[in-house]
């Protein structure tokens, strides 16, 4: 599928899916105002969660890694500026600006950033836990 019909889909799909309006209050996010922390050498992360999703914006930089990992959350990776090579299973592949990949939950990955100022923005349901109570231990290994 086309990036161009996947991202619209997704943020429709976050946007306007049944939800408890008392369980979440409406947010808006500028993503240069929010809070750029440090996640590894070269890798920043915002990211921002709702009561069934979570989002997270990375800016990398040229050979910069993401470990191999897994986590129960499917992953929406969208390139939004560079490019990454990405490892999912036993699958390598070479992911663009205005590209994307879905992950299934429990599937190991990984991405090395190939230029400068990569930005990959993710897209994870349900949301991640782990980043919310802190326990993402997969950057300290």
């Amino acid at each position: 599928m086309n990036a161009n019909f996947i991202v619209p889909a997704c943020l429709f799909w976050l946007l306007f899916k049944p939800v408890n309006a008392e369980a979440q209050q409406v947010k808006h996010l500028v993503i240069e105002g929010m809070e750029a922390k440090a996640i590894s050498d070269g890798i920043t992360l915002r990211s921002e969660s709702g009561s069934s999703g979570t989002f997270g914006y990375f800016v990398m930089k040229k050979g910069a890694s993401v470990p191999v990992h897994s986590h129960p959350n499917e992953q929406y990776s969208f390139i939004l500026k560079g490019s990454v090579k990405a490892s999912i299973g036993d699958t390598v592949m070479i992911i663009k600006a205005g590209e994307t990949v879905v992950i299934p939950s429990n599937v190991p990955h990984s991405f090395t950033s190939l230029e400068e100022g990569t930005i990959d923005l993710d897209f994870f349901a349900p949301r991640r836990e782990d980043w919310i109570n802190g326990t993402a231990d997969y950057f300290k290994k």
